[in-house]
């Protein structure tokens, strides 16, 4: 999964990095000097992007990196085969399951749960690689993250984000943001597989509801986009955006007065956008219009 090509100019320009930046880290050994770049040379560029972020100098990461290798052997590249990140203006390690400082190897455990791990969870086998392969998918995710925000890389978004469920295919966030790129390619096929792989990993996953109705609604499946809408408002009440989108769909359904209460409940949440002019006009001309039938009615009887 290293086989895309970058030249020097688009890993520059991928990660907004100074040319000196570059020249640095060559220098000292700690990015390979060559002509063309894979995956894995773009997430090194990123890890050492942070600790010029944080301040943290070169020569400072490469003392770290070299007190990793020698208590941890097997760690031959620890930028490649662990987590790098930074915690208090230090450079750390997250691997097997612990994070531990790079330069002292001090350890700490930052639990979820509060419940402290056995010995057995850090070294078995299984466990260990199975962490490891999560740690990596963590990686890759924010890679993709990365990615996002420059249109011409979204092919490379997306299949950061594929690998990223290839590593852990527990990933719920990657499945997500995996099918919100699929969506803006048209490809709702392929968005929907992925909204669906987000709810059978959580079924209480409002905005994955809430992404499926919409493209559930994109290839005119109405009845069930305002299933899945109505799943969302559910789940959270205040999800000013499915009130929105149920609202239009029970319209379109040719069910306007059923769009009332979610037009209301829109326009409690949202003031003053042009979002709410159009919820505002709906909603008057709806309640007009059941108004001049009551009088009809009235009339005819």
């Amino acid at each position: 999964m290293d086989r895309p090509q970058y030249t020097r100019e688009q890993l520059l320009r991928m990660l907004r990095l100074e040319p000196r930046q570059l020249n640095r880290w060559e220098k000292l050994g700690l990015f390979p000097q060559q002509e063309a770049y894979g995956w894995r040379d773009l997430l090194r560029a990123r890890a050492l992007r942070q600790y010029d972020a944080a301040d943290i100098g070169p020569q400072t990461v490469q003392r770290s990196l070299e007190a990793v290798r020698q208590r941890l052997p097997d760690l031959n590249d620890p930028m490649e085969k662990a987590q790098m990140g930074v915690f208090a203006g230090r450079v750390e390690l997250h691997y097997a399951g612990v994070y531990m400082d790079a330069l002292s190897g001090q350890l700490r455990f930052p639990f979820e749960t509060g419940d402290q791990p056995t010995q057995q969870s850090m070294t078995t086998p299984a466990a260990t690689q199975q962490q490891r392969r999560r740690e990596e998918a963590e990686q890759w995710f924010a890679f993709a993250l990365s990615l996002e925000g420059e249109p011409e890389l979204r092919d490379q978004a997306l299949a950061a984000y594929e690998h990223c469920l290839v590593l852990d295919p527990g990933f719920t966030s990657a499945y997500i943001n995996l099918g919100t790129l699929r969506y803006h390619q048209k490809d709702f096929a392929g968005a929907e597989q992925c909204y669906r792989g987000a709810l059978n990993l959580d079924g209480d996953y409002a905005l994955a509801h809430f992404n499926l109705g919409n493209v559930l609604d994109e290839t005119g499946r109405l009845q069930e986009a305002i299933e899945e809408y109505q799943a969302a408002v559910r789940l959270v009440p205040g999800y000013a955006d499915a009130h929105y989108n149920l609202a239009l769909a029970f319209q379109r359904l040719g069910q306007p007065r059923r769009a009332v209460p979610h037009w209301r409940q829109y326009l409690g949440l949202d003031h003053g956008s042009a979002w709410a002019d159009h919820a505002r006009a709906q909603l008057k001309q709806t309640l007009a219009r059941d108004s001049l039938k009551l009088v009809n009615a009235a009339g005819r009887s």
